[in-house]
């Protein structure tokens, strides 16, 4: 009796560290994947465009409709550049029109057209 729950106790464990390796080093999937179709820089002469956000084209996830989507990019969204199966670093400044991208977002959708929302991360795909 003590083998039996001895090898069950072993399998619990191997079964947290599979899924805690798993979990560890997989990658979040993104809100959206597209392109970007426009690109609008934040002007500080102008009160009601405060910050950088990109217009992205694409196919939000659950859904299998194309769509557009305004994202805003503030100081808390990540933008990295993939290369091979690395995240570098990257910045706005690496994002032009055509550039295939992968989106998640933040907070809340603004039922606007397009609908618009924050980036938590862009993933800038070659």
């Amino acid at each position: 009796m003590k083998i039996i729950t001895l090898f069950a106790i072993l399998v619990v464990l191997m079964m947290g560290v599979v899924y805690g390796v798993m979990f560890a080093t997989g990658e979040e999937r993104a809100d959206m994947d597209g392109k970007i179709i426009g690109i609008c820089h934040a002007d500080p002469n102008d009160e009601n465009n405060t910050q950088d956000s990109i217009l992205v084209e694409g196919i939000v996830a659950g859904n299998s409709q194309i769509c557009n989507v305004s994202v805003k990019i503030n100081n808390d969204t990540v933008i990295l550049r993939k290369n091979g199966n690395k995240r570098e670093n990257a910045s706005l400044d690496d994002m032009k029109t055509g550039t295939e991208v992968a989106v998640m977002f933040t907070g809340p959708f603004l039922e606007s057209y397009p609908p618009q929302t924050t980036g938590k991360e862009i993933v800038i795909i070659p």
